[in-house]
């Protein structure tokens, strides 16, 4: 039955796929590529894989047996998941990608050049001190966030003795950086600090961020080049890619610490652990949904009845200003390390429906992503692409890979919230010192064409002074007085 259920797994997916290729809606910027690639890697080719490679690592470190029937369960809701988004974001989102780039747009970003530099003034400090602060813990102790700390009771990891906006506060440095390199036209000089940038971070261990940006600033420069698919090199430059987000993974960015720095630490992250090709807890997604359903409502007895949301609400105040602040969600109803040791756990979009109401959970959960991302990528694609619109979309639609693996909506504000930061920033600046939106100038230069036109029809049939403003000063004076004198009727 597991096998049956693979091979309707590949089919469907290349079946949807090639649909959508097909279709005038494929372009890099729609959300149905982000979460197309994301399943394609982790619940189609992942899984095959592991079929025939026999995948045991994370049964092991979990210490659960999934039966048959949970594996075949957890294939099919990561399938019901998948055509429940696409349907939803096709449907809200069923706008092809135009780009609106001209020579106003262009004049806009000219004009919102100053305020941009006054919003770097200000966070890039920040953002710099935050990064600081994390190399230095990195360099003495070999981790970059050995201050968190992991409740095993629960399994849910908080800070100690410093802030997470303290240590998050770098990631304002990734929106800087890419809509830097876009308003410079991407000189290389202007893609230095996005360089440096990728490279400390690559040296923090923390692939993620990393990989954002990397994908941010790929966006923002096909976007420039008014491009819908990625050129050939990228697929080419895929496994050297590949190649790097392993390594880090492994040592925890300690090499390139060493390359960049004097590294004293001491503590080598995974010269012990072996794992074949795909088979860590870096894409096991799949085992991590046959997790959820070997447990719920199984074992647990009951659902989350998506009780994560209300985790948007705790996750903004600071643990200094509430010591008790729950780990994670509030009212959790169930405990997963109750029923095995699941450290690292991301629960995926059809997971976390899995979870707060299994097959109905899996509908309304995808079908709420799908909803809420295809309606804002037409607002996007079918909207006036202002500077700050495409600063936002394009720096926002790379946070989806986090938000897809881990499948919580508090993932989403948590990345945004300093992600965005720049561009918040900046517009706020922009219309403080009354830069104009693209809306309005648009609407000036119309009706500066419009005077512009009637002035000229005026001077061609000598009409009353209502078509006179397109006239020189002094005609508009001589014409005057003449009117004057002979009368309006003469």
């Amino acid at each position: 039955m597991y096998e049956v259920a693979l091979i309707f797994t590949v089919i469907s997916f290349l079946w949807i796929g090639f649909v959508y290729v097909r279709s005038s809606l494929f372009s890099v910027y729609h959300p149905l590529t982000f979460y197309l690639a994301f399943h394609g890697i982790v619940f189609v080719f992942r899984p095959v894989l592991a079929y025939f490679m026999d995948y045991r690592l994370i049964y092991q470190v979990y210490q659960f047996t999934p039966t048959m029937a949970d594996k075949t369960t957890a294939l099919v809701a990561t399938n019901l998941g998948m055509l429940v988004f696409v349907l939803a974001c096709w449907w809200f989102g069923n706008a092809p990608m135009q780009f609106k780039t001209d020579r106003v747009a262009l004049g806009e970003r000219e004009m919102l050049k100053p305020t941009f530099w006054w919003m770097v003034a200000i966070l890039a400090p920040i953002g710099l001190y935050s990064l600081y602060e994390v190399w230095n813990t990195a360099i003495s102790t070999g981790g970059a966030y050995t201050n968190i700390i992991r409740d095993y009771r629960t399994g849910k990891a908080y800070n100690v003795g410093t802030s997470g906006y303290l240590i998050e506060a770098q990631l304002v440095l990734a929106g800087i950086t890419v809509i830097l390199a876009w308003l410079m036209r991407f000189r290389l000089i202007w893609l230095a600090p996005f360089a440096l940038f990728a490279l400390y971070r690559l040296g923090l261990g923390g692939r993620g961020p990393f990989i954002t940006a990397l994908i941010s600033v790929g966006l923002f420069y096909l976007y420039d080049r008014q491009r819908k698919n990625l050129p050939v090199w990228i697929f080419i430059a895929a496994p050297v890619l590949l190649g790097v987000f392993t390594t880090v993974g492994n040592d925890r960015g300690e090499s390139i610490r060493r390359v960049i720095g004097d590294d004293q630490s001491s503590e080598v992250f995974g010269q012990t652990r072996e794992e074949r090709f795909l088979e860590g807890m870096d894409f096991g997604n799949l085992e991590y949904m046959e997790y959820l359903v070997y447990v719920v409502p199984q074992r647990s007895g009951t659902y989350g009845y998506f009780n994560g949301v209300a985790q948007l609400f705790t996750e903004p105040v600071p643990r200094a200003i509430w010591p008790d602040k729950p780990n994670g969600a509030p009212f959790e109803r169930i405990n997963m390390f109750d029923y095995g040791l699941p450290v690292g756990m991301t629960r995926s979009l059809p997971g976390e429906g899995w979870f707060s109401l299994g097959w109905l959970g899996v509908v309304i959960w995808c079908g709420f992503w799908g909803w809420a991302l295809g309606v804002i990528y037409r607002r996007f694609a079918e909207g006036e692409q202002s500077a700050f619109q495409v600063s936002a979309y394009l720096v926002f639609l790379p946070v989806l890979i986090v938000a897809f693996r881990d499948g919580q909506i508090v993932t989403v504000f948590r990345q945004c919230l300093f992600y965005l930061a720049p561009v918040v920033l900046w517009h706020f600046a922009a219309r403080g010192v009354g830069v104009p939106p693209l809306a309005k100038i648009r609407a000036g230069l119309a009706a500066k064409a419009a005077a512009r036109t009637t002035g000229e029809l005026a001077a061609l049939t000598g009409t009353g002074p209502a078509d006179w403003n397109g006239l020189p000063p002094a005609v508009r004076r001589r014409r005057a007085a003449l009117h004057k004198s002979t009368g309006p009727d003469a």
